[in-house]
Parts: C-alpha cells; structure tokens; sequence
C-alpha cells in the first residue's frame, strides 16, 4: 500500500511539473511578446513617414529588436522543451526565424530594403 501511495504522488508530481513548466512557458511567451510589441511600436514611433530606406542604425536597431525576440523565444522553448507539445518542442531556432522573416512586419519593410542577418 505504501509503494502504491508513493508511486501515485510521484506520478501526480512530474504531471505538476509538467504543467508548471507549461505555464511558466506560456507566461515567458507573453511577457516575450509584450516587450517586443512595445520595442517595435517605439521602433516605428520614432520613424519619420518620409523616409525611403532605413539608415544603418535605424537597421541595426530593428534587427537588433527583432534577433532579441528570436534569441527569449529560442530560450524559453529551450528551458521548457520537455514539458512542450510536439508542435513546440520540436521549434528551433531557425524556425523562430523563418517566422520572423515571413511576419507581416518584415513583409512592410521590405520597401526600405531591410536586410537582417539573424542568427
């Protein structure tokens, strides 16, 4: 009977971990997104309409956002990735990436010839 019990609470404390580790990613993501939404706005923001092409520091300043936002990503799936779904635990870092390049953003900028090199 003793076995059983400890087999029992063994069993229900790796499927809190799980969870836990589920939440904790989830809330990681949100807190991830929020700041690069924020970063991204002012980004924008601080634009002039008038502009054709990014200088070099306007540039360096939305890759640098955006390799942020790729770089939490990355290691919040890292950190979480035994407890994850499938669909997520398997995500690497160059998915985070094509995810990026492809993003609506990226697309609208395409006018002012932003060149990223993420890694």
């Amino acid at each position: 009977m003793k076995k059983i019990l400890v087999f029992i609470f063994a069993i229900s404390s790796v499927g809190i971990s799980s969870a836990a580790s589920v939440e904790q990613y989830v809330n990681s993501v949100e807190k991830i997104r929020s700041v690069y939404a924020q970063d991204i706005r002012g980004f924008l923001r601080s634009l002039n309409p008038q502009i054709s092409q990014f200088t070099p520091e306007q540039q360096a300043q939305y890759c640098g956002i955006n390799q942020r936002y790729i770089q939490d990503m990355s290691d919040a799936i890292e950190q979480n990735r035994s407890s994850l779904p499938q669909q997520y635990a398997s995500m690497t870092k160059q998915d985070l990436i094509k995810q990026v390049t492809e993003s609506k953003e990226m697309q609208m900028l395409a006018k002012y010839n932003v060149q990223c090199d993420f890694k």
